[in-house]
């Protein structure tokens, strides 16, 4: 987005963060990724451990529908916040995810929010 089109939508952006204007508008498709359903418990399981398959990740996350699952996942390697790998040496063959440094970075942003939500939800 060209920072004329940011002026235009003044009220959309945060003026002055840390001695720069960022307009928050171009984060709008990686917001809208995170605040779907299953997305930050991806984020979280790959997090937690180097690699992670298909199986695992729609066990552990809860997620009932495996074409749902791999929507998610698409969106994520889409953005380049997760990586695919496709084992093939196995029968069945099988797919592992993993974060990429940009997905780790995205992470570690993330927990902080996380625990501000947790600490000012009420109970």
């Amino acid at each position: 987005m060209e920072k004329k089109d940011c002026v235009e939508h003044e009220l959309a952006c945060m003026v002055d963060y840390r001695g720069r204007t960022i307009c928050i508008l171009p984060s709008e498709r990686v917001l809208n990724i995170l605040g779907k359903k299953y997305t930050l418990l991806i984020i979280a399981l790959l997090g937690n451990r180097e690699k992670v398959n298909f199986n695992e990740i729609m066990k552990k996350t809860g997620c009932p529908r495996p074409n749902l699952l791999s929507m998610r996942l698409k969106e994520l390697e889409n953005q380049g916040l997760i990586r695919r790998e496709i084992i093939s040496g196995e029968r069945p063959i099988r797919v592992d995810y993993s974060l990429t440094p940009k997905g780790k970075r995205l992470r570690k942003l993330i927990l902080p929010i996380l625990a501000w939500i947790e600490e000012n939800s009420s109970s």
